[in-house]
């Protein structure tokens, strides 16, 4: 069974209804294509053991369970498919199509947690910030970024979400907004973040954006002035450039500053287990926008080599 397939025009219009409510739940886009793909997957199966949504049982999500796993499905894997269809139901529910979600409480024990590995100490952190080397206006707009990787543990939806007035510089401040499954919370600054950001305001995005909206040849003004793009925070020089390209091009640049460096994820989970070596549980779950405490305490060092311990008794590799 596969998770891409070509669906009926009933079910891609159901699809498509289902990937809005998940954007109006503010999930990053990566993350909705992936549950979109799991939903998909769920309503092939049904069409195929012809059933409607409303017609499924717990008992038809276990057997479909069952079968996931039966063709080869890690349990992490089932479980990720059984949360998109709780979505799924969410939003039929929301719409008034279900009254009930017959996803709810499944969830296969056994899973083995992604474990906090290959981490950066809190000297290699600070020196791909330090040593990022500007250059120009779009290396400027990067060094600030790396700044909020490094000293705030922002998300790389976060990044994308947010606007110049979340910024509190008279503060001292930033008010990171809710994305997905990460809280609201507000930050606080290190100086020269500070003085860095109030630059960047007052004359560096000025410059990126005039920059953007100079008419060219073959250009067409829906991309360039896309008015949700430009009012972003931290805004591409060209249109064709997504900031999903910019951080790609940025991480080329830090792993050429440090081989260890992997992607912004590594510096989250760096920071925030860093974190926890200064501050209490509560105080780092608020920081890092973590719904769950448990979510936090995986980062805690203390739990760190039994999480390793497991990790090396599971990992494919040492079969």
């Amino acid at each position: 069974m596969s998770r891409k397939y070509k669906p009926s025009p009933e079910t891609a219009i159901a699809l498509k209804a289902f990937e809005t409510y998940l954007h109006n739940e503010q999930y990053g886009n990566d993350y909705i294509r992936q549950n979109k793909n799991y939903a998909g997957t769920f309503l092939e199966w049904i069409t195929d053991h012809s059933l409607t949504p409303v017609q499924v049982t717990h008992a038809d999500m276990m057997e479909f369970a069952d079968q996931i796993r039966n063709n080869g499905s890690s349990i992490r894997l089932i479980n990720q498919t059984m949360l998109a269809v709780r979505y799924y139901y969410a939003w039929l529910q929301h719409d008034g199509h279900a009254t009930h979600n017959p996803a709810a409480g499944i969830i296969l024990k056994g899973t083995i947690r992604n474990v906090p590995h290959d981490l950066l100490t809190k000297t290699e952190l600070e020196a791909l910030y330090e040593r990022y080397e500007v250059k120009d206006n779009r290396t400027y707009r990067n060094k600030v970024m790396v700044g909020l990787l490094v000293y705030q543990a922002l998300t790389r939806d976060e990044l994308e979400r947010l606007r110049p007035e979340h910024l509190k510089l008279r503060e001292g401040k930033i008010n990171v907004p809710a994305v997905g499954r990460q809280l609201s919370r507000i930050l606080a600054l290190q100086p020269h973040q500070i003085l860095e950001l109030h630059e960047y305001l007052l004359v560096v995005r000025p410059a990126i954006l005039a920059e953007r909206m100079n008419e060219r040849p073959g250009r067409k003004p829906g991309q360039y002035k896309n008015t949700q793009e430009i009012s972003r925070l931290f805004i591409s020089i060209n249109s064709v450039e997504s900031m999903k390209n910019s951080l790609l091009h940025l991480n080329y640049a830090l792993r050429k500053l440090n081989p260890k460096y992997k992607h912004a994820k590594q510096i989250r989970q760096s920071v925030i287990t860093e974190w926890l070596k200064e501050k209490n549980i509560r105080t780092v779950q608020y920081m890092a926008g973590h719904r769950y405490v448990s979510s936090t305490e995986r980062y805690k060092t203390t739990n760190l080599e039994d999480l390793k311990e497991a990790l090396n008794k599971y990992h494919p590799l040492s079969l």
